[in-house]
């Protein structure tokens, strides 16, 4: 067994090791690894998460087992993706420069949900914990891909789902209906759950009440039976063996705490668990019982910040609060998932802006998670809902694959020098300033002074700052700072500021800069932006704006986008989704309801588009 990293002594590794129970027929049948891992999830890491069921389809003949689960068109059946077509894009992986990868659960599903809307391509339908899901492939495949993946250099981390099961039992029943409705066995007993219904998640539950309801219906298994416990740690003790190293804990906060100290000191391997709250305070606590937990909180407050523009002092608030976990740099951040609404559905499809906060997300602390689709700009069919859950349009097809993309070259860059920097890595996180467009931060390693500095602006104006290093820096006066994402930009540390040394910096629209002392990695210019302005010459009167409609995304008919004031008689709409020389139609409307006079206008990709419309 590979040695679980212990999280700095503070880690409540509660419980002894479970025995193997009889009635557990374990059918995982790994094969022998001859690829050394990597090592175990670590800090530094970072996260690449794939649906499977959606990244490529490696083998055709999976794809349609008869349940009436396989259909292309829909969004909420099965696609076509599995471990082969996965093993055959691991270069494109890799390239980008992340270090594991974290694949959706493996497990036998149901093919349906109970109502047969939806099918179990996401993996969280259990219906045989211990046999692989025919439409991602056999063990050997699995096999291979953890192989393929791990001599390239990149961890497996495997997605698991002991909280329950799919759901076969109604309500609060305590009967199979009809009597082949079930789970495999051993888990085919309805004494083994909970029939408490379902969970209600409207703040008046209690913990134990949370741990024991149906998350959204699917049967709530009861960790406290010892044959639950063993068959669950077993089993996913056997998959874990074919390689994986680490481990994402599906609705942890499900789960009793002890119980998943002792699931984690079984396995072997650090786990993380999801705990889908944005409070610190019910969050941190988690890091007792596991190694990292995924952080909400970050992802609430920084989505906000950097997609809608809100202050970014929220951001001084979520880190202040740092202290409470016990090591901030194991918590998973993340900007995307497969739960929520794609980051570009919230800003406006403003590439600029995901630029922004990929840097932010890439430098920070944590172990950053970059969800399939975000590095191809993803659009999320533009549908920005999701109450409670999203779980259609961000769960798309992977339909590129480009290595040149922009967001793709931008984390290439961001993976690069994170790889190479320490801090940025290990480096304990300071404030560095605060204020609403402006966030910055130092991350050092204090043992040996290693420094990197990020900074931050959510504005559409240049923001320019004079900023203190932090009294802890070793950083002299006089030492010349290089932006890393774009090396031709340096900073020169003067006498002077409530430490003595500082830095003035300007940041452009939208923009984060990672500065560090001494020879970058590389040379780096940041690739030219393929900007596509419409700017609208019109005076709408106070309390009006001005909307644009069109035939190419980020625009429809259907609704339009709306447009900044920048002056009392222009409105201006930026993008770059749309290719440099594309033609495309479009019209202002005010308030979005009322349309200019006349034809369409026609716009070109790439360029300034001036108009003066009339209404």
């Amino acid at each position: 067994m590979r040695q679980l990293l212990a999280a700095g002594g503070a880690l409540a590794l509660i419980g002894t090791l479970f025995a193997s129970p009889a009635v557990a027929a374990q059918t995982v049948a790994a094969g022998t690894s001859t690829v050394p891992s990597p090592g175990p999830l670590a800090e530094g890491d970072v996260i690449y998460q794939v649906l499977v069921d959606r990244f490529s389809d490696g083998d055709s003949t999976n794809n349609n087992q008869g349940a009436g689960e396989y259909d292309p068109s829909n969004l909420g059946m099965y696609h076509g993706g599995d471990w082969k077509g996965l093993t055959q894009k691991l270069d494109y992986i890799a390239n980008l420069g992340v270090t594991a990868i974290w694949i959706s659960p493996v497990s036998e599903q149901q093919p349906l949900s109970r109502d047969g809307l939806e099918a179990s391509y996401h993996g969280y339908f259990t219906k045989n914990f211990a046999t692989p899901n025919q439409h991602f492939g056999s063990t050997a495949e699995l096999q291979t891909l953890i192989d393929t993946a791990h001599a390239k250099g990149l961890k497996m981390i495997l997605d698991v789902v002991p909280n329950h099961t799919a759901d076969y039992l109604a309500g609060t029943s305590t009967t199979y209906s009809p009597s082949t409705y079930k789970p495999a066995s051993p888990l085919d007993n309805s004494s083994y759950f909970h029939h408490n219904g379902d969970c209600l998640f409207n703040g008046t539950e209690t913990q134990t009440q949370i741990e024991n309801c149906d998350l959204g219906g699917l049967d709530d298994l009861d960790q406290s039976n010892a044959t639950v416990s063993n068959y669950l740690t077993t089993t996913y003790k056997d998959w874990v063996d074919m390689g994986f190293d680490g481990v994402r804990v599906d609705a942890a906060r499900s789960i009793p705490k002890t119980w998943l100290a002792s699931f984690q000191s079984s396995l072997g391997v650090p786990s993380f668990g999801e705990v889908f709250v944005g409070d610190v305070d019910y969050v941190a606590p988690y890091q007792n019982y596991e190694w990292g937990v995924l952080d909400f909180p970050y992802f609430f407050t920084a989505r906000s910040a950097f997609s809608a523009d809100t202050s970014m002092t929220a951001l001084s608030g979520l880190f202040a609060q740092d202290n409470k976990y016990v090591n901030p740099n194991r918590l998973e951040t993340f900007l995307d998932n497969h739960d929520r609404a794609r980051f570009l559905t919230w800003a406006d499809d403003n590439y600029q802006r995901l630029r922004s906060a990929l840097t932010f997300l890439l430098t920070s602390r944590g172990v950053p998670v970059i969800y399939y689709g975000t590095e191809q700009a993803d659009n999320g069919n533009g549908n920005a809902t999701e109450v409670p859950i999203a779980n259609k349009d961000n769960r798309k097809d992977m339909t590129s694959f480009s290595q040149t993309s922009t967001l793709y070259t931008h984390i290439q860059r961001l993976t690069a020098i994170k790889k190479a920097n320490p801090a940025l890595q290990i480096g304990k996180q300071r404030e560095m300033w605060a204020d609403a467009n402006v966030y910055g931060f130092s991350r050092r390693v204090d043992s040996t002074g290693a420094e990197a500095i990020t900074l931050s602006s959510n504005s559409w104006n240049t923001q320019t700052r004079t900023i203190p290093l932090r009294a802890e820096s070793s950083i002299p006066v006089g030492a010349v700072l290089t932006n890393l994402m774009n090396t031709s930009d340096t900073v020169t540390v003067t006498a002077g500021g409530t430490t003595g040394k500082q830095i003035t910096v300007s940041l452009g629209e939208h923009e984060s800069k990672v500065y560090a002392p001494g020879t970058p990695v590389s040379a780096y210019t940041p690739p030219a932006r393929n900007t596509t302005k419409i700017r609208v010459h019109y005076n709408t009167g106070v309390g009006h704006n001005i909307a644009i409609r069109g035939d190419a995304y980020p625009f429809s008919w259907a609704a339009g986008r709306g447009a900044r004031n920048v002056a009392p008689d222009v409105w201006e709409f930026e993008l770059e989704r749309i290719p440099a020389g594309q033609s495309f139609q479009f019209k202002p409307l005010i308030d979005d309801a009322t349309w200019s006079s006349g034809s369409n206008y026609s716009g070109t990709g790439g360029s300034v588009i001036d108009i003066y419309p009339s209404f």
